[in-house]
This record gives C-alpha cells, sequence and structure tokens, in this order.
C-alpha cells in the first residue's frame, strides 16, 4: 500500500516516499506530485529513472489536475527521464567533447595500433572479433571509473566549483586511486593460487584504462552533469527561483549507483525540496525475492491470495509454430474484444517476430510498435547497402558472380542512372535478368575478367547462331563496378578517406537517393553520416579495408528500427519484461515463459566474475533476478489480462516446464495450465496417381529439335512437356568452387584449335608426317601450350580454375597415345564444332506429312586415309571412361552421335562433311584415369553394333515425333537416376504418387 506523500518542513536532507506499483500507481505518484507543487507554489521537476511511464506519468498528471492551483504552477510539472535530464545539463557546452560510441572504439584500436604490448595479449583475428574486444575493454574501463566514483565524487564538486565553469581533466591521481582499488579488489576475491593470470589480466585492463579513459567518457560526463544541475540549483536559490525535485525510481538501482545519487541528493536537498521516490514491495511482490526482508516468503503468499489470479491464464503447446499460431490469436481475440492497448511481453523474441509476421494479416486495425530493439541490419534497406560492402570488399580479382547479383538485383540502385551507363534508358530495361541468364549459362562465377569472358562468349554465341546479341550496355555497367572496387582496393584507408569514398559511392549507384525515400533507409543513412567524425582526431586512423567494413556492419548491427507510428484501433507494443515499469495495459501476452527463458539474465561481462561484480558493486546475477521478479510482480498487479504462454517441448523435444515463478505461482493457487491444440479441419484424402500431362489442341508443337531436346524426351516425355512445351526453367544459382562444364567448353574450343594447328604444321613441316616421335613431342608441347594459353584469362578471373588446367595437362601425354594411335588406324582430323542436321519427315495425326528439323554441333569428324569417303564421328566427354562406358548402354536413349551420324550422311545437306558417309561413332573421355600407365590410358568407347542401332534409332525417332505430334498423353516415368537432377520433380512430383 502506498505511504502518504510527506508533508514539506524547512529539512535540509531528502524526503522519502514509497508507492505501491500496482495498477493505482501511477495516479498516485501523479497526485503526489500535485501535492507537491500546491505546498511549495513551485512547479517542480519530476526525474524518473527509466523513460518508460514518461507519456503515462504526463496522461496521469493531466487527468489527476486539481481545479484549485494558482497561476504559477497551473502548468504540467516537468516530467523527464534521467538520460535527457543529464543531456540538459546547465554549462554542458563547457564540458568535454562528448564521445559518441564510434569515437571510443576507435580510440581503443589506436591504442592497440600505438602499443604492441596490448596487441601482443589479445588474440582476437577476425575483424568482428576485434570490435568485439572494444566494446567490452570500453564497459570495462567504465565499470572501474564508476567504481571509485564515490570517493572522487566531492573532488569533482569542488573541482567544478574551484574552476569557476572552466574545463577540468582528469589526473594521474584518479588513475593511481583505480590501479590501488582494483588491486585491493583482486586480492579479496581471487585466491592466491590463480593470482598469476588475474596479474595479467588486471594488468592489461589497468593499463587500457590509462590510455584511453578521459573526461569525455560518459561515466564522467555524468557527474559533470550532476554537478552542474547542483551548482544552478544554488544558483537559482540566490533567486528565489528554486523548484522541488521529485527523484522517482523505477528500477531498483545498483549499488553503486545507489550511492552515488545519495550523495547527490543529500547535496541538493541543501537547497530546494527533494522527495526520492520508491517502490514499496511489500504489497505487490508475489515471490520473496521480490519483496525482501526477513519475513518476505510469508509476505508473498500473503500477496498471492490477494491478488486478481482469475485475469491469468497458463497456455502451453508443444512446437514453436504453434505457439507464434497461439500469440497471434490470443492478440487477435483481445483486439475483437475492443482491447486498445496490448502488451506482447517478448521473452522469447523469436516467438514475438514470427506472432508479429502472422499479425500483420490484420492491416490497418492493430498499430505494432517493436520496443525490442528491431535490429536495422535486419531490413531490406541494410540488406541492399550490406550487398554494397560485400562486392567493395571483394579479393582484387573481382567479386563472386553471386554477390555482383544480390547488389544488382537489390531495389534500391538506379541503372538508368547517368553516371552509371550514359546511354538510353530503354537499353537498361532487363539489363541485370539478362546479365545473370549470361553467367549462370557460362557457369562464370567470380572475377571480372570471368564475366568479361562470359559477355564475350555470348556474344561469340550469338553471332554463330545469328541470334539476338547481348546488350552492349553490359560491358558498361561490370566496367562501372569494376572501377569503384578497384579504387577501394587501392585506397590507404582512414576514416575520413572511406567515408567520403563511400559517400560518393551512395550517390553515384543512386542509392543514397533511393535509401532517403525509404523509412529504414532514412535512418540507415543517418547512421553512415556518424562515420564523419567531424572533424575528430579519430578521422586520420589508419586501418585495413577488412577492419573498416567490419566496423561499419558492427556500428549497424548496434543501431535499432524506429518504426513510423499510425493511427489503429488498437496498439501492440512488443516490448521485453523491463519496459513494463509503470505502465498500464489493458492486456498482456507473455511468450517464452519456460524454465530456460524466464527469468533471463546476462552473463557477467569479460574481465569480471560475478564475485568481482558484487565488490565492485554493479550489476550481479542475483540483482537481476530480484529485479526481474519485481517487475514481474508489478506486471501482474497492474494488468487486467494476463496470458502466460509457453513451449512445453524444446527444439529437441525434449519436455520442457513452466519456468519456476510460475510453478510456485501454480503451488499457492492450484493454478492448472490449458493444453491448447491448434484447429483441426477434416481432410480427404486422395492419393495422387502418376503425373500425366495431356496436351492442349492449341498447344504448339515444335518444328526443330536439338539432341538434348530429345534426350528429355527419351527420358521422361513429361520433362519434355514441362521444359520444352511449356518453356518452364528453374532459376539456376551457383555452385562453390569451378563448375565442371565450364571446363568441358573450354576443353572442346582448346582441341579444336590445336587440331587446326597440327594441320598447318603438318602441312609445313612434312618430317612431323613421318617422325613419330617428333610428332608426339610437338604435339604434347602444342597442345600444353594452347591449353595455358586459353586457360590463362579464366584463371586471372578464378585462380581456383588452375587445379582444372594441371588436371587436363596430366591427360595430355595420354591423349596423344590415343590420339597417335588412331592416326595409325588411318584415322586425319578432318573438322570439329560443324553444325550438322536432317529433315524428319513424319505422318501427322491428320494424315498429312510434316518435316521436323533435327540438329547439334557435332564436337570432332574424321575421315580415313585409305578412303576419304568414309567418315567418324567423334563426342569429347569431360567425364570419367567409367560414365562412358554406361553411356554405350543406353545408347538409343541419349542418341547424340547418331543424330550426327545421320546428319552427316544426309545427301541433300550443305556441310563440309556432307559426301562423307560416316559408318563410326565413340566418345572419348577427357577424364580418363591414367594411373601408373600414364601411356595407354582407356579413353575412347565404340557406338557398337553401328549399322544396326543406326537402323533402330530411324525408327525410334519417327514413332517417338509421331506419337508427340498427335499429343498422346505424356506421362512422368524416368528411373531415379534421371529424377534426382529434374527441374519438373517439382511439378511432377515423384515420391508422392
Amino acid at each position: 500500500m502506498s505511504a502518504a506523500f510527506p508533508t514539506i518542513s524547512e529539512q535540509k536532507q531528502p524526503y522519502a516516499w514509497t508507492i505501491a506499483p500496482n495498477a493505482q500507481a501511477l495516479k498516485t505518484l501523479a497526485e503526489g506530485i500535485w501535492n507537491c507543487a500546491k505546498q511549495t507554489q513551485q512547479r517542480p521537476l519530476v526525474v524518473l529513472s527509466t523513460a518508460g511511464p514518461l507519456i503515462g506519468l504526463r496522461a496521469a498528471l493531466e487527468d489527476t489536475r486539481p481545479d484549485d492551483l494558482s497561476n504559477q504552477i497551473a502548468f504540467l510539472p516537468q516530467v523527464i527521464s534521467f538520460t535527457d535530464w543529464l543531456e540538459a545539463a546547465p554549462n554542458a557546452w563547457k564540458f568535454p567533447k562528448k564521445q559518441t560510441d564510434l569515437e571510443r572504439w576507435l580510440g581503443v584500436y589506436a591504442t592497440l595500433r600505438e602499443h604492441r604490448d596490448l596487441q601482443a595479449r589479445f588474440k582476437a583475428e577476425t575483424e568482428a572479433g576485434a570490435w568485439g574486444l572494444a566494446q567490452a575493454i570500453i564497459e570495462a574501463c567504465d565499470t572501474l571509473s564508476k567504481a571509485v566514483l564515490p570517493q572522487l565524487q566531492k573532488q569533482i564538486y569542488a573541482q567544478i566549483e574551484a574552476a569557476n565553469g572552466k574545463q577540468i581533466s582528469i589526473g594521474q591521481a584518479w588513475i593511481d586511486q583505480v590501479t590501488t582499488f582494483l588491486d585491493k579488489l583482486i586480492n579479496e576475491v581471487y585466491p592466491e593460487l590463480s593470482r598469476k593470470v588475474v596479474d595479467q589480466e588486471a594488468f592489461v585492463l589497468l593499463t587500457f584504462w590509462r590510455y584511453i579513459t578521459s573526461a569525455s567518457d560518459p561515466v564522467f560526463r555524468e557527474q559533470l552533469a550532476m554537478a552542474s544541475h547542483l551548482e544552478a540549483i544554488e544558483q537559482a536559490k540566490k533567486h528565489h527561483q528554486e523548484r522541488p525535485l521529485i527523484w522517482v525510481k523505477t528500477a531498483d538501482p545498483k549499488p553503486i549507483d545507489k550511492e552515488i545519487f545519495n550523495t547527490f541528493l543529500d547535496q541538493y536537498a541543501h537547497h530546494t525540496p527533494v522527495i526520492e521516490v520508491t517502490m514499496d514491495w511489500q504489497t505487490v511482490g508475489l515471490w520473496a525475492e521480490a519483496v525482501g526482508g526477513d519475513d518476505a516468503h510469508y509476505q508473498a503468499l500473503e500477496n498471492i491470495r490477494h491478488s486478481h489470479s482469475e485475469n491469468w491464464q497458463l497456455m502451453g503447446v508443444k512446437r514453436f509454430e504453434e505457439l507464434a499460431w497461439l500469440t497471434a490469436k490470443t492478440i487477435e481475440q483481445y483486439v475483437i474484444a475492443d482491447k486498445k492497448k496490448i502488451a506482447l511481453v517478448a521473452q522469447d523474441r523469436l516467438v514475438a517476430r514470427r506472432a508479429r509476421a502472422l499479425l500483420t494479416r490484420l492491416g490497418p486495425s492493430l498499430n505494432i510498435r517493436d520496443e525490442t530493439g528491431w535490429k536495422l541490419s535486419t531490413t531490406r534497406a541494410a540488406a541492399a547497402f550490406n550487398s554494397w560492402l560485400e562486392l567493395i570488399r571483394a579479393p582484387k580479382d573481382g567479386p563472386s558472380a553471386k554477390v555482383l547479383l544480390e547488389f544488382l538485383q537489390n531495389p534500391f540502385i538506379a541503372i538508368n542512372n547517368p553516371q552509371w551507363l550514359n546511354c538510353d534508358k530503354d537499353l537498361c530495361v532487363g539489363l541485370v535478368a539478362e546479365l545473370e541468364d549470361i553467367l549462370i549459362s557460362s557457369k562464370a562465377e567470380t572475377g571480372w575478367k570471368t564475366f568479361h569472358l562470359a559477355i564475350e562468349g555470348a556474344t561469340a554465341s550469338a553471332e554463330k547462331r545469328s541470334s539476338v546479341q547481348p546488350n552492349p550496355a553490359l560491358f558498361k555497367l561490370l566496367q562501372f563496378l569494376r572501377e569503384r572496387h578497384y579504387e577501394w582496393q587501392n585506397l590507404k584507408v582512414d576514416c575520413h578517406q572511406a567515408y567520403s569514398l563511400l559517400q560518393q559511392n551512395l550517390k553515384a549507384t543512386g542509392m543514397a537517393s533511393k535509401l532517403a525515400q525509404d523509412s529504414a533507409g532514412k535512418q540507415l543513412l543517418e547512421v553512415i553520416k556518424s562515420f564523419d567524425l567531424h572533424g575528430s582526431a579519430h578521422q586520420q586512423v589508419k586501418m585495413r579495408l577488412s577492419d573498416w567494413l567490419s566496423l561499419v556492419k558492427t556500428v549497424i548491427e548496434g543501431a535499432s528500427y524506429q518504426e513510423e507510428g499510425k493511427e489503429a484501433l488498437a496498439t501492440l507494443s512488443i516490448l521485453p519484461l523491463s519496459s513494463t515499469r509503470l505502465r498500464k495495459f489493458d492486456a498482456v501476452v507473455m511468450v517464452g515463459c519456460d524454465e530456460q527463458q524466464l527469468p533471463a539474465y546476462a552473463e557477467p561481462p569479460l574481465f569480471f566474475s560475478d564475485a568481482l561484480n558484487q565488490l565492485l558493486k554493479t550489476s550481479t546475477i542475483a540483482l537481476q533476478f530480484q529485479q526481474q521478479a519485481r517487475d514481474l510482480s508489478q506486471l501482474l498487479a497492474s494488468a487486467d489480462k494476463v496470458d502466460f504462454l509457453w513451449q512445453s517441448n524444446s527444439k529437441s523435444g525434449e519436455p520442457l516446464r513452466p519456468s519456476a515463478w510460475i510453478q510456485r505461482l501454480q503451488s499457492a493457487l492450484k493454478w492448472s495450465p490449458l493444453q491448447v491444440k491448434p484447429e483441426q479441419r477434416p481432410v480427404q484424402i486422395h492419393p495422387l496417381s502418376r503425373s500425366v500431362a495431356h496436351l492442349e489442341d492449341d498447344l504448339p508443337m515444335p518444328l526443330s529439335m536439338s539432341p538434348s531436346a530429345y534426350k528429355a524426351l527419351r527420358d521422361c516425355p513429361y520433362r519434355y512437356y514441362v521444359r520444352s512445351l511449356l518453356g518452364l526453367r528453374k532459376m539456376k544459382g551457383f555452385d562453390e568452387g569451378f563448375d565442371a562444364s565450364l571446363a568441358g567448353q573450354t576443353l572442346h574450343a582448346i582441341l579444336r584449335i590445336f587440331y587446326h594447328a597440327l594441320k598447318t604444321e603438318a602441312h609445313n613441316n612434312s618430317e612431323l608426317k613421318v617422325d613419330t616421335q617428333l610428332r608426339r613431342e610437338w604435339m604434347e608441347k602444342r597442345l600444353s601450350a594452347i591449353s595455358e594459353q586459353e586457360f590463362k584469362e579464366l584463371i586471372e578471373g578464378d585462380a581456383r580454375v588452375m587445379g582444372t588446367l594441371r588436371d587436363w595437362q596430366k591427360q595430355i601425354p595420354s591423349f596423344i597415345t590415343w590420339q597417335l594411335g588412331r592416326e595409325q588406324e588411318g584415322w586425319e582430323y578432318f573438322d570439329g564444332e560443324a553444325k550438322v542436321g536432317f529433315e524428319l519427315p513424319i505422318m501427322g495425326p491428320d494424315g498429312e506429312l510434316r518435316q521436323i528439323r533435327i540438329e547439334g554441333y557435332a564436337d570432332r569428324f574424321d575421315v580415313h586415309a585409305s578412303n576419304p569417303k568414309v567418315a567418324s564421328v567423334i563426342d569429347y566427354k569431360h567425364q570419367s571412361y567409367k560414365k562412358v562406358q554406361d553411356r554405350a548402354e543406353h545408347i538409343l536413349d541419349d542418341p547424340q552421335l547418331l543424330i550426327y551420324a545421320r546428319a552427316a550422311n544426309e545427301g541433300q545437306e550443305n556441310h563440309k562433311i556432307v559426301g562423307h558417309q560416316v559408318r563410326e561413332a565413340e566418345w572419348v573421355s577427357l577424364k580418363a584415369d591414367i594411373g601408373k600407365d600414364v601411356q595407354n590410358a582407356p579413353r575412347s568407347q565404340e557406338v557398337s553394333p553401328f549399322p544396326q542401332l543406326m537402323k533402330q534409332f530411324s525408327e525410334q525417332i519417327t514413332q517417338d515425333l509421331e506419337g508427340l505430334w498427335s499429343k498422346k498423353p505424356m506421362e512422368a516415368f524416368a528411373p531415379d537416376g534421371v529424377c534426382r537432377y529434374c527441374e519438373a520433380r517439382g511439378i511432377c512430383r515423384k515420391g508422392v504418387w
């Protein structure tokens, strides 16, 4: 129960006033403030230790305003948080310049660079680890600084008074006192046996304290501000303008803070009435640790018996998604019940975020305010900005294709910006999609050089096929980004230069203007501006690019996103338990009420154990537990409805009980939890049958077909239907490592160049035709040189390609042996990469004769020396010999060589091989298992029996395409080996039927 407001007299000590933190707390506090105003005939200054109750208290003051107020106190008393009150200190401009967190981190970084002894003691290898260490060091130094403040507080006041408003400095005497004080604490806490370790830790920390502590630290600025307020009230008293101070402790202060504030309030009370308001937990605390005192246990039981437990509900579900669903459903019911102010206390933040996503379906009827510290780094704007950071931190050779495309596909860039391409806006349409298609199809995975080669290759291929050429603006796009990347790679990074270049980048890419149009983007730009440092000495701090980029990410990660408010039928506040103090809600839903998450506490910071924290009079685990017990007691005493939700099964499936605090309430109240199950709807199950495509009458049939398309038809007609007739394609991505298909394409080009060079050299040098050893040496040397030359640009773009080149060079001696053996059999290289095809006559469903074009590119044709009209067709496979052998077993399902053979034999065709008869066909492995017998590794597999297979193939392809044109149902029936990587599997849903 709240005590009566004290009667103000002439005493020079603070008045103590206690109020019960229940549903009437704000009203009681407001009435007391008005009482103080009437007694003193002054407008009181109300300072809250935390900012949470500010708005509620101001509303309560308005509601309880007395009618008989004199004019001089008619305005609402000034209500301000302690932090804002310190910032508004008189003459604060005379204090040492306030350092931002960023400047303090840079101070630690610069100190580490300057002092080798400190560098040797810290092993934070990663950039993120280094900045995390900087934060821990600053936190530890602030703790040490605060530990000595009670002894130095009077000295600070005396120095300010003696300085008469001039700037003061922290002297060596302060450092010596800290050293002595910390050494004394270490002697008390740690046993003698661990002395060496503690000595090292203490030495490093104290050394840092000496180097980085200054009067601009928040701990000392806080004392200067308090002393300035003290000096101001003294001056105000001389002119009879002093105002009473009401100091409201909304939470229990740390012991060291309590000691500092008591000293300050004692001094302040010499000049004006001071009322210290504390919370009385005797009638509110529901657990002994919340009540405190000798009879705490019995008083807590008494409070439980008098509580409004009928308004509490405990609900449990087994799974995470069910808990999120239950949370959203409970809040939705409160909105329907016309509850205006609802709180979601997020002991489990993951559940709270998931419930928030579910609640967005309520639309504008619910205004959601997230007070848990929603990270700015989780917003779309931050992700877009991070994509640029990832691009500029890429290696010198260039970024990966994934990093490049993630940046280009973010919505905060303007590719049609004149500074980008300086070309017609119409040329920019679909530019990124076109680049993505080219990089994926060519398997160009990393490096500027590789990307350029991919576009050049696509251009050459388009010319070869007489198709649409790639957009010429692609080269401009890559060049623009490459120039920016080069600037960063060659920048001698200091904070000022890096910030200036980053701002230029944001403007050049159009991100600055786009971000300024977004709510989160505006806040992100403000965070980035903090790196300007405004003429600070830290502007010249030099560091590696990776360190600076990591610092930028760390600062953004620490920034919170502030949502824009809006009008709605109800407001949902997502907040931690500590933010519910002295706040009134119509209903409260608390998630994460299991034994693992309630109560929650912070581990002791780096350098300090819990025992050392206790001696330093700072926060301990026991104090955190006590404060959370009091916060929860206050919540239950002030809220109309409270629902406790917990997940009864952990991720591993182990059972989870409700929090021990809730179990103690259950024991005292015989309170049973509700096991809630999601609504279940009866569903009739219809087993799926094999997927079958029934072709529509107006679906156009193909007039041409490639060997790969025909193979898809043979593998699975349904697959062919999805890919070729419907044109559906799976969105491809990039795998780690160098892709084998790109290696195969490169080797095909190498062999074509090599064989043309061999024909030219043999024509000019007759010795190559008769001297086998000379021919072998020339072939090996020349093939190796061509391979080096062709792979050179690829290696410049991606150094990982070097391994592929070396593997191929090991194959060269064996490949040359195979080639020489083939020459001994009379075969000579004739042509490579030849486009061949034929017209296939089929009978349509209407009895009409139709022609379908079957064509593709054959890797190689050879002719026989004894009979130049006899030819052989060869297909290179960048596969092992075993896989090539497996192909021979299913030649009719993959009749690529048979298609090339028939196309070459067609007399009416117009290509170089016309007039020759292909009588042999074989595959050649480019990845033979060379083993110990390097020279004689098997690598070729002949198609046999060739004449019979050609006949069967001709009958088969005619039958297949006539069936296709007749639009017969196309069933999915491929073997598992084909289905495993099939793009259409998600449509045909094999594995379900």
